[in-house]
């Protein structure tokens, strides 16, 4: 006799309910929780057409110089409003900011490539890798990371994280620095941190910071290499320390040297092994190397040595006219040149030594490398100054219509881009006019 095989357990009309009502739940929750969330006030429009343009200012020291490439004379394309402080360009195009929104233009006629604009406002931006980096202000602090593809602005990866309330961007070709008075760290280009200094804002394991006391004034990095620069209670000198960017221990910072130097000292340049300060001393060039109380620069290095060269006394580390805690080093690297703007005059330095080599007064800011050449904005225009022995060749002349502050000065592609104040201008040939 055959056993009966049992029917299959049949659904109730109770239970199709009790499935509908937890479905209908589920549902509503995801909702509530879309309508309350970030990304329902985020407003993302990526690239119809991408943008891509080469990089002049990184030109190898190896480059056939010559300025055959470089404008005689220069025009206006397009003119926009940026409430950034920096000038922010990648991949052929220029980043401009309001509040909460960043949108890429292209360099050579300030058509949009693409813009995001999110529920919070902007604190800072960063191009690297290939990527535009937005820092956003949110309820952690300035810890709110968007990365997006530089010439699609589609999403590379996000990022969550504690971090301060304001912050001052510092960066390599390797790392990404956030600046506080309380804290630094490098981010990676994932944006993982790499290596935080300072007071921890979460602490899971105590004593493996050491100065938590102390206050961050400025900081640069280089490959494997980060330093700050610090104050701290009780010692009028200030504290420089020259730290590795990949320690074992991502929260427990590894040194090379620590060094005391004379107060109101700021980094102005990093190498591969050593960083540069700036001494304001008592406000007048040293007269020589041994000179203690003169305006000079010191090259310290990660094995304790140091070397001492006359500074011309600079504007913007003036202590009497000095606003804020924070100093960030208007710098420009090449592979042939490294150059501080002053206030007053670029200084350039010898990357495998970061010994001073020459300076090029007159300026209003920063230089930019291009063809063998540095391009320095003057009252007059741009100066073309050849970079192994700092003469001015010539002076492309460029009308600013009345405006008389710093200058700021990239390549974009083939355009040169100005930043006056919250104005971005930016400057072709006649062959790209037409």
């Amino acid at each position: 006799m055959s056993k009966r095989i049992p029917s299959p357990e049949r659904a109730r009309r109770s239970d199709h309910i009790a499935a509908a009502a937890l479905t209908c739940g589920l549902l509503a929750l995801g909702g509530i929780t879309w309508l309350g969330s970030d990304a329902r006030e985020v407003d993302h429009r990526v690239a119809d057409s991408p943008i891509e343009a080469e990089d002049k200012t990184l030109a190898s020291s190896d480059f056939a110089k010559g300025d055959r490439q470089i404008p005689q004379q220069l025009h206006e394309l397009w003119d926009a409003k940026t409430d950034s402080d920096d000038l922010v360009v990648d991949q052929g195009g220029v980043v401009l900011t309001s509040g909460a929104k960043a949108t890429m233009v292209r360099g050579d006629d300030g058509t949009e490539v693409w813009h995001y604009k999110a529920p919070h406002n902007l604190c800072a931006v960063a191009t690297n890798w290939g990527k535009t980096n937005l820092f956003l202000q949110g309820p952690k602090g300035c810890g709110q990371v968007v990365a997006l593809d530089s010439g699609t602005g589609e999403y590379r990866h996000t990022r969550d994280m504690l971090a301060a309330d304001h912050v001052e961007l510092f960066q390599s070709r390797d790392n990404i620095g956030m600046l506080s008075p309380t804290r630094t760290e490098l981010l990676r280009s994932d944006a993982v941190r790499r290596v935080e200094v300072g007071d921890k804002l979460t602490v899971v394991k105590p004593n493996k910071q050491a100065y938590t006391n102390c206050t961050f004034t400025s900081a640069l990095t280089r490959k494997d290499l980060l330093v700050t620069a610090q104050t701290c209670p009780d010692n009028e000198k200030k504290l420089i320390r020259l730290l590795k960017t990949n320690p074992e221990e991502s929260d427990a910072p590894e040194k090379f040297h620590e060094y005391e130097v004379p107060a109101n000292s700021e980094l102005v340049g990093v190498g591969l092994d050593r960083a540069v300060i700036y001494v304001p001393g008592n406000g007048t060039r040293a007269r020589d190397e041994n000179d203690n109380e003169g305006s000079r620069f010191q090259v310290l290095d990660n094995a304790g040595n140091f070397q001492q060269f006359p500074a011309d006394p600079a504007p913007l580390l003036d202590p009497q006219k000095r606003e804020g805690t924070l100093f960030r080093a208007q710098t420009a690297d090449s592979a042939h040149l490294m150059s501080w703007f002053d206030g007053a005059r670029v200084v350039t330095f010898t990357p495998s030594t970061m010994e001073p080599a020459f300076q090029v007064g007159g300026a209003i800011g920063p230089a930019t490398p291009m063809e063998g050449r540095l391009l320095v904005p003057t009252v007059k225009g741009i100066a073309v100054v050849d970079w192994d022995s700092g003469k001015i060749l010539r002076t492309i002349p460029v009308d600013r219509k009345g405006y008389a502050g710093q200058v700021t000065l990239k390549l974009v592609g083939e355009v040169l881009v100005e930043k006056r104040g919250e104005s971005v201008v930016a400057l072709g040939s006649d062959a790209e006019q037409r």
